[in-house]
């Protein structure tokens, strides 16, 4: 569908090292030219002569210069007429040992061409030295041209490729095969057991020529059983584009019909299913918007809603003034809210800046979604400066700015995690309640690049009165930090932390050392407390280590410092409201039963 004037912008493009590659081709074409003519003017018993690669560069360099791209083609055909097929591979293999680019590739394809038509089991062959993604690239255009020329053997020798490769070959070789198939054909395919998918092609071939005859017959054939689900998008594509050609009345309608009968069918929760369907939307929407919506409203079913708002956001992409003034036609049915939240959440996409500056169009109980939006997709085009301005202009207006900062901060710490901690830090444009809430957010982030820091803010910041100094954005900070397996990192902070919080702490780090198997780290850092605070550093631990590694808890429980802290393990895991002897062997129950004495036993 698309044009290849693309392709050759980009061929025109390619810099050097593609200029040498074709140099080096043109030498040995002229080499191989002068060669045959020497010979044809000698006696044809006299030996050949090595050819010496000639001296002056500059000439053939000025003549590719001069050329364009498909005449190198021309050249290499024309040039290796006569060539034997070990001199063609021998250049071939020359183009492999060469850098990959595109006029390597397109010197590639026409030796191939060349070669296939002399022996294409040799030419295969010489194609499992290329990249395997480059293979990928000229199976497909190798079994065309064989298949062209000999359709059988192209065919065995495809069943007989692997994976994704069968895939491509079958599908070249097929697809160049005139319709209908002969009944050798046929047979054959059923014998290489490849029957379901040389099918899939031919359904492919044929609704390829259906769509310029009948693009509803070639839509219906599309959603049989004979074509996959990952052709159907591309080919349906291609039938919308071709049937939208004269876009009549009954020609659009029948389009819609025919889109919604099969695809309310189809489980959307299928994410390759939901792709197609929302790309097939935006490809019919853009024909002619207003009619598909109105068509889609007309229609009563369960997928109205949820077609309705994919519309709209599609339509809400190419004109979103339009799409705002068609839902003022149905203000006060059940589609209308969702449809008015629909097409403004696109245009904060497309134009952020005009949605800002136009916010008293908005309705009031829709603003601050819509301001939030708009400054997460101004953060999303890089520019933060201008959505920090837009969230001082929304609070001088007396807009809720509390979304704006929530989008502006989570998008901006991906990148920037220093500098947005320092404006949430320094700003006087919200309050400290939401500047705390959005800390809890950055900070562990940027523990990550400035642990230190990240951990004085959270002193500073954090709430004292917490009521379980676990969750206190000081542990929440070392947490992030320990998680990562930075262990020294966290050990390091535990000189900063206050010292009511250090079983806390201790406990923060152990349960990562847990987490990535270092019991041996867990219980030597659990040592460092005082014996008063090694049962519930243990204690802390149990849970986890339980559920992560039961084995090396059991093995390891006499490891523990102390007595006390063995007990401390054992009155949680024997303890019959947990349920945890569900999990437990009748010796493992009975290590436990005997360290916990027998008055406190359950």
């Amino acid at each position: 569908m698309k044009s290849h004037s693309f392709l050759w912008g980009c061929v025109s493009g390619v810099g050097g090292g593609a200029t040498l590659c074709v140099i080096g081709l043109l030498l040995y074409i002229s080499v191989a030219n002068n060669d045959s003519q020497s010979r044809s003017r000698s006696d044809s018993s006299q030996p050949t002569s090595s050819v010496q690669q000639p001296t002056d560069m500059s000439s053939l360099q000025e003549l590719l210069e001069k050329t364009n791209l498909p005449n190198h083609k021309l050249t290499l055909t024309i040039n290796l007429q006569t060539a034997s097929f070990n001199q063609i591979l021998e250049l071939f293999n020359q183009t492999v040992s060469e850098p990959s680019n595109y006029h390597n590739k397109y010197s590639q394809e026409t030796l191939i061409e060349l070669m296939v038509s002399r022996n294409p089991l040799a030419t295969l062959n010489a194609m499992w030295f290329l990249s395997y993604s480059l293979r990928l690239e000229l199976l497909p255009f190798f079994y065309s041209k064989w298949a062209s020329e000999d359709p059988e053997e192209a065919l065995k020798s495809a069943a007989q490729q692997s994976n994704q490769m069968r895939r491509l070959a079958v599908r070249s070789v097929v697809s160049n095969m005139q319709v209908p198939v002969t009944k050798e054909i046929l047979e054959l395919s059923n014998s290489l057991d490849i029957e379901g998918l040389v099918n899939e092609v031919l359904a492919e071939v044929s609704a390829k020529e259906l769509m310029q005859s009948s693009p509803q017959e070639a839509f219906e054939l599309v959603f049989s059983d004979n074509i996959e689900d990952v052709q159907q998008e591309a080919l349906l594509l291609e039938i919308i584009e071709t049937w939208m050609r004269t876009p009549d009345e009954d020609n659009f309608a029948q389009l819609f019909s025919s889109f919604h009968d099969e695809y309310v069918k189809i489980d959307l929760t299928n994410s390759q299913s939901n792709i197609i369907f929302i790309n097939l939307v935006e490809q019919i929407v853009q024909v002619d918007p207003h009619k598909f919506w109105r068509l889609n409203l007309s229609t009563e079913s369960e997928m109205q809603g949820s077609l309705n708002s994919l519309i709209l956001r599609a339509w809400a992409r190419l004109d979103p003034p339009a799409a705002l003034s068609a839902i003022s036609e149905i203000e006060g049915s059940e589609h209308y809210d969702e449809s008015y939240r629909s097409v403004w959440r696109m245009w904060t996409e497309v134009d952020p800046m005009y949605v800002l500056q136009n916010i008293q169009q908005v309705q009031p109980e829709q603003r601050e979604t819509v301001i939030g939006l708009s400054v997460l997709n101004l953060v999303r085009q890089d520019n933060v400066e201008q959505a920090i301005a837009s969230i001082v202009q929304m609070k001088d207006l007396g807009e809720n700015i509390r979304s704006a900062v929530r989008h502006l901060t989570r998008e901006w710490i991906k990148y920037d995690a220093t500098a947005a901690t320092d404006w949430l830090v320094t700003t006087d444009t919200i309050k400290d309640a939401l500047r705390k809430r959005m800390l809890n957010v950055v900070l562990p982030v940027l523990s990550k690049t400035d642990p230190m820091k990240a951990y004085r803010l959270a002193v500073e910041f954090g709430d004292p009165e917490a009521f379980d100094p676990r969750f206190t954005l000081e542990m929440t900070v070392l947490d992030a930090i320990a998680k990562r397996g930075d262990f020294e990192g966290a050990k390091e902070l535990l000189q900063e932390v206050e010292e009511s919080l250090l079983p806390t702490a201790y406990s923060t780090i152990g349960l990562s050392f847990i987490s990535f198997g270092k019991i041996d780290d867990a219980i030597a850092l659990g040592a460092r407390l005082s014996e008063e605070d090694q049962p519930q550093y243990f204690q802390n631990l149990t849970i986890v280590w339980f559920q992560l590694r039961p084995d090396e808890l059991f093995a390891n429980l006499t490891n523990l410092p102390s007595v006390e802290s063995q007990q401390a393990i054992a009155r949680i895991l024997i303890d019959e409201r947990f349920g945890y002897q569900e999990e437990m062997s009748e010796d493992e129950i009975t290590m436990l039963e005997n360290l916990v004495p027998m008055s406190e036993a359950p």
